[in-house]
């Protein structure tokens, strides 16, 4: 049926009968027909700007228009008779009128915000809001009943009713043109007088509606400050809404309640979470609540394993105090467990399947994962369904980047685990972050996978957004005490004089080659075929040995003189393989770390295999490894002539700890105070200097009387001195009872000065001590930050802590710049073998660390405590934490306008760098994009985007026009990124596993010889080793494939053996996204950037 257009009887939207038409077509005629302009009169139940736009040009020809809103009942399966309890008759009516007017309104904004951000767009918002505030369009919206009638009704420019159209359609684009309707024109004028006065009657009882309103929103000068928050409500707001809904038994702080919170949510995701919260801030306290949880609340069982002085103190007083019943085992008791092939005598209470959950207090003790520990901590969380790992330690990265990813791996079953956030390898996101800033251990590509597992807040964090809290049993708020940094000064030159230019010689002269070649360490160099990658590992390998020789020569002569007879010797037997036909090879080190103790040295000199020396120039190598040797004993022969009389950097120790008990003896209140004042701890990075400290002070206590107050008081952890050891555990109850809550039968104060390494830099409750002198240079400030949380802990009794550090004064820049140039002789040597990346975690490549960490080590030298103060933390460091508490008190502040901002609200400000921001989503998938001014990459990761955007609250709004303007084209690249990063998760192919070669090998061979189990199993053992598991594991099940002397089925035995053994789960590729089109991305706010000129 053909349409009439002048006075169209029938639109359904139907082979040409579209109401948009009729409407276009009357309108035309009526603008030809009558001299004046008509008016229009439109009721309806939903308006949309995409309808209007539709017929805008004929309206806008218009004298009047009448616009009535109204709401249309929900449909009849949502309608229902009044429960118990809720209103009735009238009341209810209303109630239902009421709830149908805001769900109308809720629906205006929703159409508002899906329109999309364009050039088109906002011109098509902008002429709706020139027409309706043009002073010919009035609006109004029915509130006393539902609007079920839609009707368009003309008024001739002579007054008369001309017609009208009514029926189904809604003043919406789908209504005009899509839905499928009906409607019918009407023209006989006693029937459309009839709808006009129904109109009339509607219309008086309606009340004025500003519909612009809701479309002017959009275009407010919104603060970036308002902007800012509403990208954090994107990312955090849902959490931040369900952590106020958490309820505990344990009296806690409230940003430790913030941090149990999210503990349990990443607990809940990934069966586990790293608690990393800075030193002293009661990572306890969070730990024992989730104890507390699963135990009373869940009904469940958990198995704690904790250092024994923890074990013995802070975790048996827990249990006591809040009458939990847990099982708590040392390391060592774990280690040998029974059950897991070690030899100890002490079992588990239960079945390691009854476990639901495993606490692991100074979890980074696990950090390496080829350790007996490591493999009971596998062999204890296998099992269906999957027990939770909670890992508590205030250093999650101790020497790189991977103590880091070892620890995840515990929990994070496999390399794709974060697909869906764009990580397709985890592996590789570390290796990425490694290679581009080593030493950096806050690197901005890991933000994502540390925010997503880790909830770490710092003591600065804590100041700043908790700066009047109630500590419950402390009686008071939040407060540390006040480090003092002292500098001790001794002259490196007078305990070897003139030794020093000659070992700088050999370790990294200025120019030429080093003397020292350690040849021994690095044979790849004298191969005739060498492996670029062993060239690479023993390129760091030497760069680490020579640092860590310069750090034992600056610590004690006893440390250097025993490490370089140590080397010589392993020369000796390097020289006795030769003649056997062999040369050993340096063990292969994937893991790079600094070689400030005593464990990372020592593994460095371990070899685990040989080639045949026919494979290199014997002649050199044997040529240097022999003067090497040679040099290294004439070393180790000068340095172990120095007595420890002639040692004065000993006699400057004894100097400092006379001063600490005379100070304590003056400032002590009573004898316990005095006491307290005078406990000193001293550490040493090596084990050696220790042994050389302990044995020049217990003589000195005995024999200077200005150390009386010390007399037979004075212990150490790490000596070597026999007649002297006492355990760890004695050792540190005896020196703080108090702080460690020591067990009634270690309660005695035995002592006031501790000699350690760092064995007990973490981990240990000792506020109950207020000083701590740090004997070497601080090579690694960090260290000190660490040391330093032992004592500088909320409800330390001190108001000061003092922290003496001993410098070489007169040769400090002299050993700074001999370490720089032993990275630098080290990146030059990697570049000859064309290794482009670093090879150790603070060579060349990365020199604006060193730089950095120089200028910290002679701010300490100044007596300057900000990185104390600070627990090593930039002022301005991001951090996941940062921005949900941001978000916390914006909330406070600002919730109704932060949820209530429309999609595609904007705002500028000057800030870091040129270019726009935007946040968007697709369904529940939040993406953010900064793209540069200046045409770079676009920045997709977390952390960078949100750093672009970071403001104040004072931050000022700044929006040219050349930043406003090119907005549109910006938001295109953003939207097309985001579209490609979507698209490629939605091809299965791409969220395959690579799965490595010997791996797959291994699994083949299963398949062609199948183990003595049942189906099911050797499924789950198929899929568990075909997935992208790590180098070391690969490793370990070549050690199986390349015997020979075993047959096939043995050989699918212990494949499966080891599958056990490490406790690898089978492999759950992520699901592929479903394909959108690009317009279901949705933008939510922006933000135009400038840069300052």
């Amino acid at each position: 049926m053909m349409m009439d257009f002048d006075r169209p009887l029938f639109a359904d939207n139907r082979d040409g009968r579209s109401m948009l038409a009729a409407l276009r077509g009357h309108l035309d005629w009526l603008a030809n027909t009558y001299k004046d302009p008509v008016s229009v009169d439109i009721a309806t139940g939903y308006f949309n700007p995409a309808g209007f736009a539709m017929i805008a040009e004929e309206l806008l020809r218009t004298d009047k228009v009448r616009l009535l809103l109204g709401a249309e009942p929900t449909t009849p399966p949502k309608q229902s008779f009044p429960k118990p309890g809720e209103k009735r008759g009238k009341a209810y009516d209303v109630q239902r009128i009421d709830q149908a007017l805001q769900d109308t309104e809720e629906g205006l904004k929703e159409d508002r915000d899906i329109l999309g951000f364009s050039p088109e767009v906002d011109q098509t918002i902008h002429k709706l809001l020139d027409f309706l505030e043009s002073g010919k369009v009035e609006v109004r919206r029915y509130s006393h009943g539902f609007l079920h009638g839609k009707a368009f009704l003309f008024i001739g420019g002579d007054g008369r009713n001309e017609g009208v159209i009514s029926g189904s359609s809604n003043f919406t684009a789908a209504g005009l043109y899509s839905n499928r309707e009906l409607n019918l024109g009407h023209y006989d004028p006693r029937v459309v007088n009839q709808v006009a006065d129904w109109f009339q009657d509607m219309w008086d009882e309606s009340e004025p509606y500003d519909l612009a309103e809701i479309y002017e929103a959009r275009f407010r000068e919104y603060s970036p400050y308002l902007i800012y928050l509403r990208v954090l409500y994107e990312l955090y707001g849902e959490e931040i809404r369900q952590e106020a809904e958490q309820k505990h038994q344990l009296q806690l702080t409230t940003f430790q309640n913030d941090g149990l919170f999210r503990a349990e949510r990443i607990l809940d995701q990934y069966n586990g979470v790293i608690i990393a919260d800075g030193v002293g801030l009661g990572k306890t306290f969070i730990g024992g609540a989730l104890i507390e949880q699963t135990i009373r609340e869940q009904r469940q069982r958990v198995l704690l394993i904790a250092p024994a002085v923890l074990r013995d103190g802070a975790w048996t007083w827990f249990r006591h105090e809040y009458n939990l019943q847990f099982e708590v085992l040392s390391y060592q008791e774990f280690e040998n467990l029974p059950e897991f092939g070690g030899h100890g005598t002490t079992h588990l209470w239960f079945d390691p399947n009854e476990y639901t959950t495993v606490i692991i207090d100074e979890a980074h003790a696990f950090r390496n994962p080829d350790t007996n520990r490591a493999r009971a901590l596998r062999r204890m969380l296998q099992g269906s369904p999957p027990k939770k790992l909670v890992l508590m330690t205030a250093t999650p990265v101790n020497n790189s980047l991977w103590d880091l990813f070892n620890m995840l791996s515990y929990f994070v079953g496999h390399d794709a685990a974060f697909a869906h956030q764009g990580i397709r390898s985890l592996r590789q996101r570390f290796h990425d972050a490694v290679s581009e800033d080593p030493f950096d251990l806050r690197p901005d590509m890991l933000f994502d996978v540390l925010d997503a597992t880790t909830v770490r807040r710092t003591r600065h964090f804590v100041k700043r957004y908790y700066p009047n809290e109630q500590v419950p049993g402390l009686n008071g708020v939040i407060r540390f005490p006040d480090p003092h940094v002292m500098q001790v000064e001794y002259s490196l030159d007078n305990v070897l004089p003139g030794f020093f230019d000659e070992f700088a010689q050999a370790l990294a002269p200025e120019e030429g080659e080093p003397l020292l070649t350690l040849a021994r360490y690095w044979p790849s160099r004298y191969k005739y075929r060498p492996d670029p990658e062993d060239q690479q590992r023993e390129a760091a390998l030497v760069g680490l040995l020579r640092s860590g020789l310069l750090k034992r020569f600056e610590s004690s002569v006893h440390a250097f003189a025993n490490t370089a007879a140590r080397m010589a010797q392993s020369h000796d037997a390097f020289l006795a393989a030769m003649d056997r036909g062999f040369i050993p090879t340096p063990q292969a080190i994937l893991e790079w770390g600094e070689t400030d103790n005593d464990e990372v040295f020592d593994e460095l000199l371990l070899e685990t295999d040989s080639e045949p020396i026919t494979l290199y120039d014997a002649d050199t190598l044997r040529r240097d490894v022999q003067r090497d040797r040679d040099l290294l004993r004439q070393f180790a022969n000068t340095a172990s002539g120095i007595t420890q009389d002639q040692d004065p950097k000993l006699h400057q120790l004894v100097d400092e700890l006379v001063e600490i008990a005379s100070q304590a003896e003056t400032e002590g209140l009573d004898a316990e105070d005095r006491c307290n004042k005078r406990k000193v701890i001293i550490f040493s990075y090596f084990s050696d200097t220790v042994g050389w400290l302990e044995k020049h002070l217990f003589a000195a206590i005995q024999s200077d009387p200005r150390l009386s107050a010390f007399a037979d008081r004075a212990v150490s952890v790490s000596s070597s001195s026999p007649q002297h050891s006492i355990s760890r555990e004695d050792a540190v109850f005896g020196f703080a009872p108090v702080s460690t809550r020591a067990p009634a039968s270690k309660r005695d104060n035995r002592f006031d000065i501790l000699i350690t390494t760092d064995v007990l830099a973490e981990g240990e409750n000792l506020q109950q001590c207020r000083h701590i002198i740090n004997y070497d240079l601080p090579w690694n400030p960090m260290r000190l930050v660490q040391r330093n949380g032992r004592i500088d802990r909320i409800g330390s009794p001190h108001r000061d802590v003092y922290i003496r550090c001993f410098f070489p004064d007169r040769e400090l820049d002299a050993l700074l710049t001999l370490e720089e140039r032993i990275r630098m002789k080290l990146a030059q040597a990697a570049a000859s073998i064309g290794v482009e990346s670093e090879v150790i975690p603070d060579g060349a490549v990365s020199n604006h660390v060193f730089t950095e960490t120089r200028e910290q080590i002679q701010a300490l030298q100044r007596e300057d405590a900000e990185i104390l103060i600070s627990g090593g933390e930039e002022p301005n460091a991001f951090s996941g934490e940062e921005y949900r508490q941001e978000l916390r008190h914006g909330l406070l502040n600002y919730r109704d306008e932060i949820t209530s901002l429309p999609w595609a609200a904007g705002s500028g400000f000057i800030g870091l760098e040129k270019g726009h921001f935007f946040c968007a989503k697709i369904g529940e998938h939040v993406y953010l994009r900064f793209v540069p001014f200046n045409e770079n990459a676009i920045i997709s990761d977390l952390l960078g985007c949100l750093r672009m955007v970071t403001c104040a609250e004072s931050t000022q709004r700044h929006m040219p026009d050349e930043l406003r303007n090119s907005a549109y084209n910006a938001w295109s690249k953003a939207r097309n990124d985001i579209y490609d990063e979507w698209g490629f998760s939605t091809d299965p192919a791409n969220l395959q596993p690579r799965v490595r070669p010997l791996l797959r090998e291994a699994a083949q061979h299963l398949r062609s010889y199948p183990p003595e189990i049942n189906q099911p199993e050797l499924i789950a053992v198929l899929d568990a080793l075909e997935a992208p598991l790590e180098r070391r594991i690969e490793k370990q099940f070549r050690e199986i494939m390349k015997q020979d002397d075993i047959g096939n089925y043995p050989m699918s035995a212990r494949i499966v053996e080891k599958v056990q053994e490490l406790g690898l789960q089978p492999f759950e590729p992520p699901q592929p996204l479903p394909p959108i089109d690009e317009e279901e991305i949705q933008l939510i706010v922006w933000m135009a950037v400038d840069s300052y000129p």
